[in-house]
């Protein structure tokens, strides 16, 4: 069974969220990346001699490995590692297993070889209105604006399910994704191209939300990601 995907890859925690900003070419789609988990470093101790200031303390529950949930042989993950007070680079990686579970041999592995995006949040917003995915809406939320830039940069896969294939666009990539029972899988990333965009988090019952605002308001959100531990 071979089944075709050509969607822009919609897992960047914020860009591609459906928020505004410049050159905003990303779409919504069903697939996801993940992040290595040993680079992110947390917190900087403040009495490490490191440049890198202290994560300000409101901010430091949203650093660290975040997930999606397992879909269709695809598992994504996201680290998120501090860079000062109030910023954050996230590193986004996709890992495609055998098994449609996310079991059994790692047959691929996606990313952008970079950091692929930087954060920085703004001042907290109390009282916000959050549109959850199940359509209950909190009505007092404490949330947290953030501004999103994205790298510039190609999506690349590697590992031995891996089908190199011609791409028809210049700022994409083609590739197949090939499983042990014989299907087949074929997707479309596009390169990212330092677009800018916001949106918020929220972190609820130990899940990290990002939300996008509804319409143009600024006090109104709703979720496009969830991501777990």
């Amino acid at each position: 069974m071979k089944r075709f995907v050509a969607a822009v890859l919609s897992s960047l925690i914020l860009v591609a969220c459906g928020g505004g900003g410049s050159n905003d070419s990303a779409s919504a789609s069903s697939t996801g990346a993940t992040p290595p988990s040993s680079s992110f470093t947390g917190a900087t101790d403040p009495s490490s001699s490191s440049s890198v200031p202290p994560v300000a303390v409101r901010l430091a529950k949203y650093e660290g490995v975040w997930r999606k949930d397992c879909e269709n042989h695809m598992r994504v993950t996201k680290t998120s590692t501090a860079t000062g007070a109030t910023t954050f680079s996230a590193v986004t990686k996709e890992e495609y297993f055998d098994n449609a579970d996310c079991t059994g041999a790692l047959v691929a592995t996606g990313s952008y070889g970079v950091a692929d995006e930087s954060v920085e949040y703004l001042a907290t917003l109390q009282n916000a209105s959050v549109t959850l995915g199940t359509s209950e809406t909190i009505s007092s939320a404490e949330v947290d604006p953030a501004i999103s830039i994205l790298a510039k940069a190609q999506f690349t896969f590697t590992g031995s399910g891996v089908i190199p294939m011609d791409s028809p666009f210049a700022d994409a990539t083609l590739t197949g994704i090939k499983y042990a029972n014989g299907e087949q899988v074929v997707l479309l990333r596009y390169a990212l191209g330092g677009q800018t965009t916001q949106g918020a988090f929220l972190l609820r019952n130990d899940e990290l939300l990002a939300l996008v605002p509804v319409g143009d308001s600024t006090t109104s959100f709703k979720v496009k990601h969830r991501y777990i531990r």
